[in-house]
């Protein structure tokens, strides 16, 4: 299936909601399906944040290293996530990684076009603040369960968390065990320890990377 422009842009929550003829008006400044194969750093420290990505198609870990080298993944970014959202405002240094885990295609808005068009489309700004706040909500949240509850229940909570955001009790896991151990501070070794505890209590029942929540 052919690629659509204003389909990937209205697709971004950022702009969700916008009228037709302004998301018409996006597609002219944007650049579609760039391809980064499995691998490819998007971004590191220092590189210059002057752009919106939106990722097509693929995935993408965006992480920090710590002084001796081990990587914490921040979050994941999957089809239809937007990432460095500051871009379109203020042009500085990245502070994190950004790394394809798999071949991904990237759409993107450059920070001097779309401040150009803010003027036209000042209800854009509105969208990003609504973004960026849910952004912090959840990384708050995160910081929550890794630094006040045991991994058995770190896990459980952020089962839990999917599971109220796709509606279901039934799903499969977005990422990587090896990525979601790193994601929740733990190693997999652990991980894999806690999937079996829930399992035992029969709190979850686990098939592969399907999960399911017990009521």
């Amino acid at each position: 299936m052919s690629h659509s422009a204003f389909t990937c842009v209205r697709s971004a929550a950022i702009f969700q909601g916008l009228p037709d003829a302004d998301i018409e008006t996006l597609t002219t400044i944007s650049t579609h399906q760039q391809l980064y194969p499995k691998g490819t750093i998007l971004y590191a420290p220092t590189t210059l944040l002057d752009q919106m990505l939106i990722v097509d198609s693929g995935r993408v870990k965006v992480y920090q290293l710590n002084e001796n080298g081990k990587e914490k993944i921040l979050y994941m970014l999957r089809p239809g996530a937007i990432d460095s959202e500051a871009a379109l405002f203020a042009q500085r240094p990245h502070y994190n990684y950004a790394e394809t885990v798999e071949d991904t295609r990237i759409c993107s808005i450059s920070s001097q076009d779309f401040q150009q068009l803010l003027h036209q489309v000042p209800a854009l700004a509105f969208n990003l603040l609504n973004i960026l706040g849910d952004r912090l909500t959840a990384l708050e949240s995160m910081s929550a369960l890794t630094s006040n509850v045991g991994s058995k229940q770190r896990l459980l909570m952020y089962l839990q968390q999917l599971g109220q955001e796709r509606g279901a009790d039934t799903f499969e896991l977005p990422v990587k065990k090896k990525e979601l151990a790193s994601f929740l501070g733990i190693t997999p070794e652990t991980l894999s320890r806690q999937f079996k505890l829930l399992a035992a209590d029969k709190m979850i029942e686990v098939n592969g990377k399907t999960i399911r929540l017990s009521d």
